[in-house]
């Protein structure tokens, strides 16, 4: 069965809330791992319950393995006439996180890992505190949650567009012109034609006649 993102959220505070509270209840016997003097030496621990025996002459160093963003929970329960400090390292052995509470308090560490490797434990005992302390150690990565992304894609659309072949046709116009020769016929003009010969004519007659007669009378 399927667990929604919720219901694995919620399980999730209840183991952390039993496994914070429980140390107040119970220490476990000595473990039958010894703690590493160093960081070369140091014990790699994983989820679980562990008791050690604090000297007071050095500091115990453990290791644990977590990748990127997985949850590193740990509680240190001291002895109430101890006080251990209790200090958590990068795999580059820088401290990321610490707990100094008072003589007699648990020492509590949460992390959220920013990268994966061995991140390094180290209990320090405060002016060469003595005891028995119990440390437990829980590992787990945050719930998944389902994202659902819709990523639209654009596609670029690219037209060709072919410049136009403009075509120029030249028409050649012939004109020809018609010389159009109207005859002309003087119809009307022909009686006034004739009758101007004729008294052109008669006034010659005349006037050679009245021409004839001066001449006699002088003779």
């Amino acid at each position: 069965m399927k667990i929604k993102p919720s219901t694995t959220f919620l399980v999730t505070i209840v183991i952390a809330t039993l496994f914070i509270i429980s140390p107040v209840f119970f220490i476990p016997a000595v473990s039958e791992v010894e703690p590493g003097i160093g960081f070369s030496t140091a014990t790699e621990l994983k989820s679980g319950s562990y008791s050690f025996h604090m000297e007071g002459s050095r500091n115990h160093f453990f290791k644990v393995w977590l990748n990127v963003n997985q949850i590193l929970h740990i509680i240190v329960r001291v002895p109430v006439d101890a006080d251990f400090d209790v200090y958590l390292l990068s795999p580059e052995r820088e401290v990321v996180e610490r707990s100094t509470s008072p003589r007699g308090y648990p020492e509590r560490i949460s992390y959220q890992a920013s990268s994966s490797g061995y991140y390094y434990i180290v209990v320090v005992p405060y002016l060469a505190s003595k005891g028995t302390y119990g440390m437990q150690i829980a590992i787990y990565s945050p719930p998944r949650e389902t994202v659902t992304t819709t990523a639209t894609e654009t596609i670029p659309v690219y037209v060709t567009l072919h410049k136009p072949t403009v075509v120029v046709t030249t028409i050649t116009k012939t004109v020809y012109e018609v010389e159009t020769v109207r005859e002309v016929e003087y119809i009307e003009r022909f009686p006034w034609m004739f009758m101007g010969l004729v008294i052109l004519a008669a006034s010659i007659i005349v006037g050679t006649g009245l021409i004839a007669q001066t001449i006699r009378a002088t003779k």
